[in-house]
């Protein structure tokens, strides 16, 4: 269906306007984003006063963020009059997010200027996190703007017959560069070289991806593995045990039922109720509730998900989560074996299991999908469920989108009401020692 493009202007000026205002208003329904902020602001002195010595110490600091983000705040600081200019050039960046949202769905639906699906990125004016971290300078959209645009000329490689090698550069190129902000966002490389692998198979083109891959990635190995700088070790360096993996796989799937609630809605058909009472459905779903009954152990004072919190708020137990990651876990069985192409199954498994491991700690967060899911169901998997929707799409499903999104920007504000603390401080006390002593460091 097509729409006036004087209108879509309108709505997106009111959703601009929408951010400055929250911006005056220093707005952070997200909750973390404030405290992130300042947080980080002693780790940007330290850059500032003895730039070297920062670098070569960095895994002394308990910061979850890595050293290039801080290193482009203090470019920014730079460049900025004050605080307020900085976070505007912050602001006005993260904006690039749902233009270049916009022009991946271009390519890949190929519609006209004046279609529906233009105002389809409009759910990211109401991401909570999207918002906070646009209003409040953190990783998190950078990386997520160095990821989309990374998105974005992959679309443009497969949507090219010749399959340009430039795509391919572009594409690994800021996909590196969101890894650099972001290091877990490394793992999207796993999902496309298996992409890249299933086109072009051994051959020249596929062997210069590789080198590209490794050329770029080689300062990050020289930084972590030579000169020992394991920064994120104090993330992931925790117990293995089954509980952990349950834990992860649970509030993940969760989480992915979550955001697939508007597709789902849309497109709930026979073949696909069929598909989730399969043989092999059932058993797998006894295996899947006698892990979650006896080895759910998810005990962290924040993150969790949604489905997570609203049982522990409503019940102050974890049986509704259970029962919702029961029914995440069977949909997305349904949905990975829903199609008959054998790649297009393990495409999706392979992205299943790349946006698992996104949280690779005992901590999983609800921000860290968002508005990630967004990009990964319009543009990147490969399933009916959610290529109709965007294909097909009509007013009643926009609206359907659109209100689940509001949905969720709503119950965030609720969240900070009732508790405006969740997000765990930063524990300065190794910060402090390292410019108040001396620190005799291999680094040095």
């Amino acid at each position: 269906m097509n729409i006036n493009s004087r209108n879509i202007y309108i709505v997106y000026l009111l959703l601009y306007f929408s951010l400055l205002v929250g911006f005056y208003f220093n707005e952070d329904f997200a909750l973390g984003n404030i405290s992130d902020y300042y947080g980080g602001k002693q780790f940007v002195s330290f850059f500032e006063k003895d730039f070297v010595k920062t670098l070569l110490n960095f895994d002394k600091f308990t910061t979850s963020h890595s050293p290039i983000y801080y290193i482009f705040v203090l470019f920014l600081e730079k460049i900025s009059f004050n605080e307020t200019v900085l976070r505007l050039i912050n602001l006005h960046t993260s904006l690039l997010i749902p233009i270049f949202f916009y022009l991946c769905l271009k390519i890949k639906y190929k519609f006209q200027k004046e279609d529906l699906r233009t105002l389809i990125p409009c759910v990211i004016f109401f991401s909570p996190y999207f918002r906070s971290s646009s209003i409040w300078i953190g990783s998190e959209n950078i990386s997520l703007l160095f990821l989309i645009i990374s998105f974005y000329f992959f679309l443009k490689y497969e949507s090219n017959k010749e399959k340009n090698f430039s795509n391919i550069f572009l594409h690994v190129l800021f996909l590196a560069c969101a890894a650099y902000f972001r290091p877990i966002y490394a793992i999207f490389s796993i999902y496309f070289f298996l992409r890249f692998y299933l086109d072009l198979k051994f051959s020249n083109k596929l062997l210069y991806y590789i080198l590209v891959n490794v050329f770029l990635s080689l300062p990050a190995l020289y930084y972590a593995f030579i000169l020992d700088i394991n920064f994120f070790l104090i993330h992931i360096d925790q117990t293995i045990e089954l509980s952990r993996f349950v834990n992860q796989y649970s509030i993940c799937f969760s989480i992915i039922l979550f955001y697939s609630i508007p597709f789902l809605l849309a497109n709930i058909n026979n073949d696909l109720k069929l598909s989730i009472f399969r043989i092999e459905n059932i058993i797998l779903s006894i295996i899947f509730t006698y892990l979650l009954l006896f080895h759910f152990n998810y005990n962290a004072p924040y993150g969790g998900g949604i489905f997570y919190k609203f049982s522990s708020l409503i019940f102050n137990n974890n049986y509704l989560f259970y029962f919702f990651s029961l029914i995440a876990f069977n949909v997305l069985l349904a949905i990975l074996f829903f199609d008959n192409d054998i790649k297009n199954r393990i495409s999706n498994l392979t992205l299943l299991l790349v946006l698992v491991f996104l949280e690779p700690d005992r901590f999983v967060y609800h921000e860290t999908f968002d508005p990630l899911l967004y990009f990964v169901f319009f543009l990147l998997i490969k399933s009916k469920i959610y290529l109709n929707f965007t294909q097909k799409l009509t007013n009643k499903k926009f609206i359907l989108l659109i209100l689940f999104s509001i949905s969720f920007y709503v119950l965030s504000i609720f969240k900070m009401i009732h508790n405006p603390i969740e997000m765990p401080m930063y524990q300065s006390s190794n910060v402090n020692l390292f410019y108040n002593a001396n620190i005799t460091s291999s680094h040095n």
